[in-house]
């Protein structure tokens, strides 16, 4: 399993509970692609050596394929990190 720095669009709701809808990130041709996150399966928030994250397990679209990912938001630095090998299967097409 891997992880990378990647970009994410969210909303907000008044509680201010976040809801992940785009993730944006390079492929090996060095070209960024964004893809729309079609659903969210779950979330919660967990704590990685006391650091806490909110945890998204997301399908996003590919073309006409539907691929799951999980996403980390970690809430102290407000950083997005792709936490599966989402990467190694962009360079495999």
């Amino acid at each position: 399993m891997s992880t990378m720095p990647v970009d994410v669009i969210a909303t907000f709701n008044v509680q201010g509970k976040i809801k992940p809808n785009y993730i944006r990130l390079e492929d090996e041709r060095h070209i960024l692609q964004t893809y729309k996150i079609e659903s969210i399966v779950f979330s919660k928030e967990e704590k990685y050596a006391g650091i806490s994250v909110l945890l998204y397990c997301c399908n996003i679209l590919r073309g006409d394929c539907k691929q799951m990912i999980t996403i980390k938001y970690h809430i102290g630095t407000h950083q997005w990190v792709l936490v599966n090998d989402f990467d190694k299967k962009m360079k495999d097409n």
